[in-house]
């Protein structure tokens, strides 16, 4: 839907300039000739302000292609990125539904090795909390705070509101 979208908004606005194009040269060849008689008893303000309006359609034409063109990009994502409980992390900011919350997804990078780090459980009976494990060392990360250690839910949690709080002063 998106490709076909993005394929065929620039087809019609082309569409309506050509058709428009044709239209005036259209009046140009045909009507031009049998006016051109009675066209040399107005007055030259009128052929200014002719001049003016077609200028005026051309600029509303243009700022509608202009439009159109904006409301067709594709959004990208936006990346931030930062350190906290001693790990650098990178997020991507997608904002392309504006109804909706922004959605952001946030990549812990390991501290010896600059790779992404994976998502493990945390091997806690009766919880859901994860911990962050790097291939390369084959090891677990933790995330400690003040001392106490953080879960990986939580501490993306922390992130969020630190990079909504950014977005949204």
């Amino acid at each position: 839907m998106s490709s076909l979208k993005e394929s065929l908004v620039p087809a019609l606005v082309g569409a309506v300039l050509t058709g428009l194009g044709a239209l005036v040269l259209g009046i140009y060849g045909d009507l031009l000739p049998a006016l051109l008689p009675a066209l040399q008893a107005v007055a030259a303000t009128t052929y200014v302000k002719v001049v003016l309006l077609l200028l005026l359609l051309l600029g509303c034409a243009i700022a509608l292609a202009i439009a159109l063109y904006q409301r067709t990009k594709p959004y990208g994502p936006r990346a931030l990125s930062g350190k906290d409980f001693g790990f650098n992390w990178s997020a991507e900011i997608d904002y392309s539904k504006k109804r909706e919350e922004v959605e952001i997804a946030v990549q812990w990078l390991c501290p010896k090795h600059k790779v992404f780090l994976g998502i493990k459980d945390a091997e806690i009976p009766n919880t859901a909390y994860y911990r962050l494990w790097c291939a390369k060392c084959n090891g677990f990360h933790d995330m400690i705070s003040g001392g106490a250690p953080v879960y990986v839910q939580e501490a993306e949690l922390i992130v969020r509101r630190k990079i909504l709080s950014k977005l949204r002063p």
